[in-house]
């Protein structure tokens, strides 16, 4: 089964780059966002930890004939609190490649349909009650995704919604009983290992914005959006973000 969806990954990855007979254009974009974060841990007795997460993305846009290919890399930190307890997460997202094509498209309206192939890591602190314990999350996985887009005069509005459908998911499988130091592969062997397979009765992972451009001759725009990862396998890890996003293209 894990072989048989890396195929799929690799075959997904190479019909997007080659689908298209010439290149048309590319287009860079950056941006920053500022959000509220919502994070519980079943590990860490379930408790809910709430506050502000601040993150940088970067997005590469290649336009084929046919196709759309977008690399989307993030990293985003956060604080949030618990009763007076103060705790921290990181959200590190290295590969994150969506392939949109048109179904349709006139004057005002278009809509795109594609797949997105990503990897996301969450690392999460919480000092006061569980010393230097981390806790993490891992995900590689596909997920189908929609953009809806409605123009008049020069201003825009983007739609975009984007839901796993299957992957492999990485949980932290206890509390160590003693004092943690961290080390190196904590960050990148841990989270690669006792890799998990799993669909819709594993976990869940849903990406939604809606994208406002004022003036597309600007080359910038906001957008509203939320982010939400349930994670159900032995243990339970629930993470909900909604923020605001500011991006300027060039």
């Amino acid at each position: 089964m894990k072989q048989r969806l890396l195929k799929t990954l690799v075959t997904f990855c190479a019909l997007i780059l080659f689908s298209g007979n010439c290149l048309a254009q590319n287009k860079n974009e950056i941006s920053v966002y500022v959000g509220f974060v919502q994070l519980k841990e079943e590990l860490a007795q379930s408790m809910v930890y709430r506050g502000p997460q601040v993150g940088f993305q970067y997005q590469r846009n290649w336009f084929f004939e046919k196709w759309e290919l977008r690399y989307n890399p993030k990293l985003a930190v956060g604080v949030p609190f618990n009763r007076g307890m103060i705790g921290a997460s990181f959200h590190f997202v290295p590969i994150d490649f969506s392939g949109l094509k048109p179904v349709y498209q006139n004057d005002n309206h278009s809509l795109r349909l594609g797949m997105n192939f990503a990897t996301n890591y969450t690392y999460q602190f919480y000092p006061k009650q569980l010393g230097a314990n981390m806790f993490r999350y891992t995900e590689i996985g596909i997920a189908p995704c929609i953009e809806y887009g409605y123009q008049w005069n020069q201003s825009k509005i983007k739609i975009f919604l984007q839901n796993s459908l299957a992957g492999f998911v990485s949980r932290t499988e206890n509390v160590p009983p003693y004092f943690y130091s961290l080390k190196v592969s904590d960050f990148v062997v841990k989270p690669h290992q006792n890799m998990q397979f799993g669909s819709f009765d594993k976990y869940n992972h849903t990406n939604a914005s809606v994208e406002y451009i004022p003036d597309t001759s600007k080359n910038h725009s906001f957008a509203l959006g939320v982010e939400y990862i349930d994670s159900y396998f032995s243990n339970r890890f629930q993470s909900l973000n909604y923020y605001l996003q500011w991006k300027k293209s060039f």
